[in-house]
């Protein structure tokens, strides 16, 4: 549990060979501002939990790096000058878009709040994505609002004072075994499926512009009826997640961006956290073809079985014995090997993470609850060809709470989902004709 892997593993090599970052943000409205020593002791919770993690990397080759407790627990910055309320989703766009991480050295997480001139109070935890998921962080709030956060993993002082020599040899030759394994699975899956596969279809041509500048990338958040939403989802033979997964298809579709004749791919996110489970990264992705054009006409029961049978394959054991082999090998490559490899992975065409209804752990801080509740992530560093390149084009979550879904979106492409009024313009299009309507921060 406390070696870098996973997840972890893949955010910290995005970071250290491309400078790439994902930040998450929590963000939460009030209608008035909690008492400083409320939302003091809110930040020390969260500090003395799982969130402050550092990394100690390994002295020995292949070993997996190592996570501690960082001794930089953050401290809340309130901003002096208000904002008026229609300001707010700017104000959570710059704070997000301007987020200043190092989890490596330690620093993995902020709070950031700003007073409203009517009176209210903005909070912003920022993140990054190698310290944490959204179950994770769930977690985190929920043992900071109980009072009882605390953490397993060992001070750094522990583990420079320990035979770490002797611990990275030991979990290095253990990797080296996991990986000749892995080697074999791999090996024998792919011939036991030589004759299984079908041809994969080739995707639409497309030129890719491979100049660095263009466009970048886009934000939006918007409420919407938490109980419209059910009914307009039930309505078409379908479930929340479906039509959530279908609006962000019928996005796609509206921007123009040209989808192969496999159909759209989307990668649903899934969490694989069991009780107990203090890994920083604990999630992974199941992903659905849809072979249809998505509209309200052909409702949502297509949608709705294909995730089901992703859903069914996810949770049987072995199922994809590619997939679960792959890092085991890839953790050996040169440095140089595993770049060209990340470069030349094919992402979706959209992504969408359902963190379902939030517990009231994650909406209350010192007494107070929040009028509204959001949750999203971007990734830093991605010049306009890198975004060309790979999917996905557009991303999105969700997180429902008392009456409300709040959606937060984030647009990737430069062409088809840079250019923010009209990212707008076609969510709440969308929305409509599924019979919604939105109110955007």
């Amino acid at each position: 549990m406390n070696r870098v892997a996973g997840a972890d593993e893949s955010y910290l090599l995005a970071q250290d060979l491309f400078g790439w970052s994902a930040p998450i943000q929590y963000a939460w409205v009030f209608d008035s501002e909690p008492e400083p020593a409320d939302l003091e002791q809110f930040g020390a919770q969260l500090a003395a939990g799982s969130l402050s993690r550092k990394v100690i990397r390994a002295v020995v080759p292949f070993a997996r790096h190592r996570w501690v407790r960082s001794p930089h627990p953050p401290v809340l910055r309130v901003e002096p000058d208000p904002i008026a309320d229609d300001e707010i989703g700017a104000w959570a766009d710059r704070t997000l878009r301007t987020a200043d991480l190092d989890p490596v050295g330690g620093r993995g997480w902020q709070l950031i709040g700003v007073r409203t001139t009517s009176g209210g109070f903005v909070l912003s935890l920022l993140i990054s994505h190698m310290v944490a998921d959204g179950q994770g962080l769930y977690n985190a709030l929920a043992a900071a609002h109980a009072g009882s956060s605390t953490t397993s993993l060992p001070t750094e002082a522990e583990v420079m004072a320990a035979p770490r020599w002797r611990d990275d040899a030991k979990d290095a030759l253990a990797q080296l075994r996991e990986a000749a394994v892995a080697a074999r699975v791999i090996a024998t899956e792919l011939w036991r499926t030589r004759h299984d596969r079908p041809p994969t279809a080739a995707r639409a041509p497309r030129t890719i512009d491979t100049a660095a500048d263009g466009p970048d990338t886009t934000l939006a958040i918007v409420d919407i009826d938490r109980a419209r939403w059910a009914d307009r989802a039930r309505a078409f033979d379908g479930t929340g997640n479906t039509l959530f997964t279908a609006l962000l298809g019928g996005l796609v579709q509206r921007s123009g961006y040209p989808i192969g004749p496999d159909g759209l791919r989307v990668c649903i996110a899934v969490s694989n956290r069991e009780a107990g489970d203090e890994r920083a990264n604990a999630s992974g992705g199941v992903w659905i073809r849809v072979p249809d054009q998505i509209a309200p006409e052909t409702g949502l029961a297509g949608i709705r079985a294909l995730s089901k049978a992703a859903f069914a394959r996810n949770a049987t054991a072995g199922q994809d014995a590619l997939t679960d082999n792959l890092q085991p090998v890839v953790r050996l490559l040169p440095d140089r090997v595993i770049e060209k490899m990340m470069r030349s992975i094919a992402g979706p065409d959209t992504t969408v993470s359902n963190l379902g209804a939030a517990p009231d752990s994650a909406i209350e801080i010192g007494g107070r609850r929040a009028r509204s509740f959001a949750i999203r992530a971007i990734m830093q560093g991605r010049d306009a060809a890198e975004r060309r390149r790979q999917g996905p084009a557009v991303a999105a979550w969700a997180v429902e709470y008392d009456d409300k879904l709040t959606i937060t979106f984030f647009g990737i492409h430069p062409e088809y989902f840079g250019d923010e009024a009209k990212l707008r313009a076609h969510i709440v299009a969308e929305l409509e004709a599924w019979g919604l309507a939105a109110t955007v921060w």
